[in-house]
């Protein structure tokens, strides 16, 4: 019989063996002013850090003065990717090494990139992503978690996260621990500074500082506006993330907490500096040099109209915690998609939709879908978008229940929805267009601007989304479950506790033809046998 020591030996050497090995991963990061790289060493739930570079590039100011990348930037960028994926062929020598290259969500508009993608793929045989606002709010909700989870006080409160970025800035409100607002303005640090500085040549003796309180005043206004009914008493905290304050020689750099004199210094230090000696002091390369105000005085400005009770600015460096949650497989989908839920369901409370109904068409998309997976093989995301629609597809029953569907789209297509692209809110939109009747056609502008996959995928969902509502036509919610089974060429949804479906099946006579002309399969509803 063994003893116990030898269980215990062979316990431990159990998990050895089952123990997984380390994996090298890698992010090279196109940003608005310089080319990063993060390489990383991951082995289950922990992530070490084996080396960061970075380059600075002015992508940021081709950009927002012509939208179009300059060769001789290009050809920066491109070398110093080529550079870096060098490098990784020494890690590559210890095994496999898996690698993301991807790019500031400015470059989304600008006219050449599709040149930059091509050269890239041709130099160092990578395939460049463009980030959307989509993978912009994951990262600051990543980073929000990751503060709010080690300061407990703060997942009690009611909390303003700021971030300016280079072309927008974007507000959140966790309200204890949960997303209650989201915004994104077009005030984004280059872009404004890029801005001034054509303004700065007209402006004669006109200061630096005016000239960016001035151009950012009017969008700061609308600011207060928006925010007011979410937020009408001060913050607890205002939570600033970007830039690395502590890599500039200021106050900031002495803890996370920090006060408005504190910003109001920075500035005027920045300001009183002649431009020729900023990089020297401020430890910035040429390419960022001129976000560097019109960050802190956009931060001073949130700082001073919200006027929240503390200010904090997290210690680790933002771009070090960004670049982290870029690396290959880092996600946390599932908790996102509940904040994303919970935004929409807020979105829809504020026009006024009827919640029981809304809550049983997202019940019986969820099941329709999830049951019918093999038959329309769409993803975790489209299943995401479907449930954002199902919540809002009345919405615009707000304006006029009389096309109600029109009005849908159009609230939909001018809303901020917390976690998704323009993009994906382009098919929200859409699906609570077809939600009724009519089947999508290139008529239609936004749907015309679609890839052929991506109507496909339009066509997919409304066709669910309408066979959810013939289900709820009486607007009774007596339908609570149902099974699928597959007779010939026809789908029957089988449901119990329910003896006469007749009002359901005549809805879906109509609302079910999107779907056999879809799938190629009819449906019907019938009692299932006892």
């Amino acid at each position: 019989m063994p003893t116990s020591s030898q269980k215990s030996r062979r316990t431990a050497a159990s998990r050895k063996e089952t123990r997984t090995a380390p994996v090298v991963k890698a992010v090279i990061f196109l940003g608005a002013d310089a080319v990063s790289m993060m390489v990383a060493e991951q082995s289950g739930s922990e992530t070490r850090v084996l080396d960061v570079l970075t380059q600075p590039v002015a992508l940021a100011h081709d950009v927002f003065k012509g939208s179009c990348i300059s060769r001789d930037t290009m050809d920066r960028c491109v070398q110093i990717a080529q550079g870096y994926n060098e490098l990784l062929a020494e890690y590559r020598l210890a095994g496999k090494v898996e690698v993301r290259l991807l790019a500031t969500n400015i470059l989304l508009d600008v006219r050449n990139m599709d040149t930059l993608v091509n050269r890239l793929q041709i130099t160092c045989g990578l395939q460049l992503e463009v980030m959307d606002d989509g993978e912009m709010t994951r990262l600051l909700y990543l980073n929000t978690r990751a503060i709010l989870d080690s300061h407990e006080e703060l997942g009690r409160q009611r909390v303003l996260v700021l971030h300016v970025g280079p072309g927008n800035t974007r507000l959140l409100i966790f309200d204890k621990g949960r997303i209650s607002y989201y915004a994104s303005y077009r005030m984004g640090a280059h872009r404004t500074g890029i801005a001034i500085s054509d303004a700065a040549e007209m402006a004669g003796t006109e200061s630096e500082s005016s000239l960016i309180r001035e151009h950012i005043r009017g969008i700061m206004e609308q600011v207060v506006y928006d925010i007011e009914d979410d937020l009408p008493e001060p913050p607890d905290a205002l939570i600033i993330f970007g830039p690395d304050f502590h890599v500039i020689s200021s106050p900031l750099a002495q803890g996370e907490n920090v006060t408005e004199e504190c910003l109001t210094q920075l500035a005027h230090e920045i300001a009183a500096t002649p431009p020729a000696q900023r990089q020297t002091r401020y430890k910035e390369d040429y390419a960022s040099l001129c976000a560097l105000l019109p960050t802190v005085l956009i931060n001073l400005a949130v700082a001073r109209d919200l006027n929240p009770r503390s200010i904090m600015c997290p210690a680790e460096e933002f771009s070090h915690a960004f670049l982290r949650n870029l690396l290959p497989g880092r996600r946390d989908d599932l908790a996102l998609e509940e904040e994303v839920v919970h935004f929409t369901v807020l979105l829809a409370n504020h026009y006024r939709v009827d919640k029981a109904h809304g809550q049983q068409i997202r019940r019986l998309t969820m099941m329709l879908f999830d049951q019918l997976q093999e038959l329309h093989g769409l993803t975790r995301h489209d299943r995401l978008l479907l449930k954002v629609a199902a919540i809002l597809h009345e919405v615009g029953s707000y304006i006029n229940p009389k096309k109600h569907h029109h009005h849908s789209q159009y609230i939909i297509l001018n809303s901020e929805i917390f976690g998704l692209s323009r993009s994906d809110i382009d098919i929200v939109g859409l699906l609570a267009r077809y939600h009724r009747h009519g089947a999508p056609t290139p008529s239609e502008p936004t749907y015309a601007l679609l890839s052929q996959a991506d109507r496909l995928r339009v066509q997919k969902l409304a066709a669910l989304l309408r066979v959810a509502e013939a289900m709820e036509r009486a607007h009774s919610r007596r339908i609570r479950s149902f099974t699928v089974r597959q007779n010939a060429r026809r789908l029957e949804l089988l449901v119990p506790d329910v003896a006469d479906l007749t009002l359901e099946n005549l809805a879906l006579r109509t609302k079910g033809a999107l779907f056999s002309d879809i799938f190629g399969q009819d449906i019907v509803l019938l009692p299932q046998p006892r």
